[in-house]
């Protein structure tokens, strides 16, 4: 498998549908353990993890967990942050919000938590994150998606939330453009078909923002169903030209052959979450020509240590997103010289940019750079992970279209190009 091969297969979406509303606030003692600056202190700096290790997720939650562990090994074997060791407390998210909550609410008061790793979806990821900041504590997602988490997770200027796994609103631009451009599609009309959750909404929210077009329709699908003629009929109503597809393969296969055999015409753009290898070999004669929106971050030299000491957990989905979440957090409490979860979002940004770059496992290299006074850039096992003002990378991104059931990259689109745009 080749490295780009490997980044795209990282990203494939395990969106879920937002469950419960915000979670209430919480009671208990939250941030600085030691109550400001830690370097005197020997006690251990507690923190978290909240992944899917059972549910509908389950087979990506043990990956993610092992990957925050590798990386609790790494910066406790270079001493940790402050000279204090990380200890971690892993907690199952069972992929539910309302299981997670609770997870969240022992991790603050029983455990004392400045920060923790997860959750994975977007819809267990979004009540979490509406409380972060009020209980002082740094939450990082290491596969949540939705648009909706760059505007969640503030005291005042301060934000709580951050993730490593990129905004859907680039991938949402990118299909735009798609659609837009003449020597893709060039649309007069598009519709939007779109699995119902959080993932799916959003994704098919900033798609439509982004087509410059008249939209005639956005259209949920149920993953529940068997039957999409009277959805696809709703779809082509008022005849588009090109039609956004934000779904997953179990469905996408089930909805395409319904849409093959009832003639409905227009041009396909999909998501990541359709990206699948064996998605298109079963269906090579239907998507034959559509395009496909992918995220194609560059791969840095933490890829190869992370990949080489994970071992068959190497592949799992958003695994090194799990690790740079850790290990970012463990850096922004060491330049801040305290442990607290209002040090870990002051300083998260500021770690992961615009510095002399450190790789994984060289925490003691970075702790050394930092207490010298000089600036550090981690450069991510999953991306380069350089952190906007909303605390989330931006990611190169590819223009794909299926051609013979394979992937054939049509254009590249840089970091750069999205600056501004989300």
């Amino acid at each position: 498998m080749t490295g780009m091969e490997k980044s795209r297969r990282a990203y494939l979406k395990t969106t879920a549908a937002v469950g419960a509303a915000g979670l209430t606030g919480l009671s208990g003692c939250i941030g600085s353990i030691s109550g400001g600056s830690d370097g005197g202190s020997d006690e251990p700096i507690h923190m978290g993890s909240i992944l899917p290790i059972t549910g509908a997720l389950s087979a990506y939650g043990d990956g993610m967990q092992e990957a925050v562990n590798l990386a609790k090994k790494h910066i406790n074997d270079a001493g940790g942050p402050l000279g204090r060791e990380i200890k971690v407390h892993n907690k199952d998210s069972e992929t539910k919000p309302s299981k997670a909550s609770q997870k969240y609410k022992s991790l603050v008061n029983e455990q004392s938590i400045v920060g923790f790793v997860g959750a994975a979806s977007s819809g267990v990821s979004v009540p979490l994150a509406k409380n972060v900041a009020s209980d002082g504590v740094m939450q990082v997602s290491n596969a949540s998606t939705t648009p909706a988490l760059a505007e969640i997770g503030y005291d005042g200027d301060t934000k709580y939330f951050g993730r490593t796994a990129p905004n859907d609103g680039q991938q949402g631009i990118v299909m735009g453009r798609i659609m837009n451009e003449d020597k893709y599609i060039g649309a007069d009309k598009a519709a939007f078909l779109h699995v119902a959750n959080a993932y799916g909404e959003g994704l098919a929210e900033k798609a439509k923002e982004a087509f410059d077009g008249e939209t005639v329709a956005t259209v949920p699908y149920d993953k529940k169903s068997s039957d999409y003629t009277s959805t696809l009929d709703k779809l082509f109503e008022d005849d588009p030209d090109a039609i956004g597809f934000v779904g997953y393969p179990g469905n996408g296969k089930t909805i395409l052959k319904q849409w093959d055999n009832g003639g409905y015409g227009g041009e396909w753009v999909l998501s990541e979450g359709l990206n699948d290898k064996g998605f298109f070999e079963n269906l090579s004669d239907i998507t034959d020509g559509m395009y496909l929106a992918s995220p194609s971050p560059e791969s840095t030299k933490s890829a190869d240590t992370f990949d080489g000491e994970m071992g068959d957990q190497a592949g799992t989905l958003f695994a090194p997103h799990a690790y740079d979440g850790l290990f970012l957090q463990a850096l922004a409490m060491h330049k801040a010289g305290e442990a607290s979860g209002q040090a870990i979002a002051k300083n998260f940004q500021s770690v992961s940019r615009d510095g002399k770059k450190v790789f994984a496992g060289e925490f003691q290299k970075a702790k050394d750079l930092l207490d010298d006074g000089e600036n550090i850039n981690y450069q991510g096992a999953s991306s380069p992970v350089d952190m906007n003002d909303s605390l989330e990378p931006l990611n190169r991104f590819a223009i794909m279209q299926i051609q013979q059931a394979e992937r054939k990259e049509l254009q590249s689109i840089e970091r750069s190009w999205f600056e501004g745009k989300l």
